[in-house]
């Protein structure tokens, strides 16, 4: 018991659950024999030393401790499909890192097993300033754990919670650097990390007072590079990392469990980078099943129809990096680099630049599609990418156009204009109480029938009333006017 209370209320002092007194309160009564043996952590939370729930948690990390002699579990950090992340101290250097154990399932792997410490020890050998440095790794009592450089920062998930989307430059500056840090671990490793998604990405805020709410010397660290894969052909390890990958982010070979190169992960990037200038993921399904089938079939949207003040070297850069066939992909990280630079300098910031964000980037929600009156066809918005549902194959471009619910602005059409432009506003405008069909938008957007466009425009509801209609209230008030004027001249002459 008083080894446990020991361990256990370094852990306590360390999470800042108690202070100091409280401590000294507990180990007093520990020496004095005056409890019971049921557990310290039970006996922490009856002399309200800690709550049941950071009971809970001690008793969880005590339980791992036994396993790691050498290192300290300080608290957790978190857990996910590998396993679970502590905060723990180096007992002899005092070195904090990220220690890693695998879950019992991973661990009935040999096969699983044995691929992972030779990674690792790949891994150790690589050094970058945006890869998490691996530090140790090892086997005690039939527990695998990786220790890596411990991260105090946030996570890109943790920063779009936050701000839902993040400025066009801060995300590209960002971006770059992790592809910097995946081109070296390909050039010297020949690994591919199959799991790039904002969680993975974190960030060193490096505030130095300027007051920016995004500054340009934040360093991006890439983690969890427990699911690497090497460059080897067993299907069978293939179809093992596919089921614990994130499919929100996956690329089309992934999903289909083929081999993987530096190509799947420049993939992975781009759905991130997607997320970021967004705010939503490429493809989204009510289940992981339907989201990986889109990645497979779905053309890729356009993140300018989300965001459309983003430029157009970030949206080509996005949908080349997302490319469904590998082979019109950029090739290599270092191609994507380039396309990074040639976007940054679009953004008037080459990355050694000072950001200050003024307010939110406009992100537009997905248009609603809706059914044509007396059709049961549904028209395709205007700002919806090409392939999607609703727009005919046969047309070059919808004939649909989207008109705002507050105003509308009258589309003279080319060669129109003055005497002309103001005839077509007065005819639009008639319009609204002639039964007829619409008329189009433009001499260029009139179609035939039956040729399978549609020519509608949605009215605007500003144009509801007819501006031309005269405003009347009857004679009645005339009326109620007339007396009180009889009225006050008969008071004037009675008065005088």
């Amino acid at each position: 018991m008083g080894q446990r209370l020991s361990v256990a209320l370094k852990v306590v002092l360390a999470n800042g659950w108690a202070a100091q007194h409280q401590v000294d309160h507990a180990v007093a009564k520990a020496l004095s024999g005056a409890h019971d043996h049921e557990g310290v952590g039970r006996f922490l939370v009856d002399n309200k030393v800690i709550s049941r729930d950071q009971a809970v948690e001690l008793e969880e990390v005590l339980k791992h401790q036994v396993h790691f002699p050498t290192y300290q579990l300080q608290r957790k950090v978190g857990s996910g499909g590998m396993g679970t992340v502590f905060l723990a101290s180096h007992l002899d250097s005092g070195r904090q890192v990220a220690l890693k154990t695998m879950n019992a399932r991973l661990e009935e792997d040999k096969d699983f097993i044995g691929r992972f410490h030779r990674e690792a020890k790949a891994l150790g050998k690589v050094k970058h300033p945006n890869i998490a440095e691996i530090i140790d790794s090892g086997e005690s009592q039939g527990h695998c754990w990786l220790a890596m450089e411990f991260i105090d920062g946030p996570s890109l998930m943790s920063l779009l919670k936050d701000y839902r989307v993040l400025p066009e430059a801060y995300a590209l500056r960002l971006a770059r650097q992790v592809a910097e840090g995946l081109g070296h671990v390909w050039a010297t490793a020949h690994l591919v990390h199959r799991d790039l998604k904002p969680e993975n990405i974190l960030v060193i805020r490096n505030r130095g007072g300027g007051g920016d709410l995004f500054p340009a010397d934040d360093v991006a660290k890439l983690i969890d590079f427990g699911l690497v894969k090497g460059e080897d052909k067993d299907d069978r390890l293939t179809q093992t990392g596919m089921t614990i990958g994130t499919p929100l982010y996956m690329s089309p070979e992934q999903v289909r469990g083929e081999v993987l190169d530096c190509r799947s992960d420049v993939y992975g990037l781009g759905s991130t980078l997607y997320h970021l200038l967004t705010g939503f993921t490429p493809f989204t399904g009510t289940s992981p099943g339907s989201i990986m089938s889109a990645h497979l079939t779905e053309p890729v949207p356009d993140p300018g129809d989300r965001v459309p003040s983003l430029h157009k070297e970030t949206r080509e850069l996005v949908m080349m990096a997302m490319a469904k066939d590998a082979k019109n992909r950029f090739l290599t990280f270092e191609g994507m680099v380039k396309a990074i630079d040639g976007a940054l300098a679009s953004c008037g910031s080459k990355g050694n630049g000072t950001l200050r964000l003024l307010r939110k980037p406009l992100v537009l929600n997905k248009p609603q599609t809706k059914k044509q009156p007396g059709s049961d066809r549904v028209a395709k918005p205007a700002d919806a990418p090409a392939g999607e549902p609703g727009q005919d194959s046969g047309s070059a471009r919808p004939t649909t156009r989207r008109v705002s619910d507050r105003i509308a602005k009258p589309d003279p059409g080319p060669g129109l204009g003055g005497a002309d432009a103001l005839a077509r506003i007065a005819t639009d405008r008639m319009a609204r109480k002639d039964p007829t069909p619409p008329i189009p938008a433009s001499p260029t957007a009139a179609k035939p029938a039956g040729s399978g466009t549609s020519s509608t425009i949605e009215r605007s509801k500003v144009f509801d009333e007819d501006p031309n209609a005269k405003l009347g209230v009857g004679i009645l008030p005339w009326i109620v006017l007339g007396f009180a004027v009889v009225g006050l001249v008969l008071w004037l002459l009675l008065s005088a």
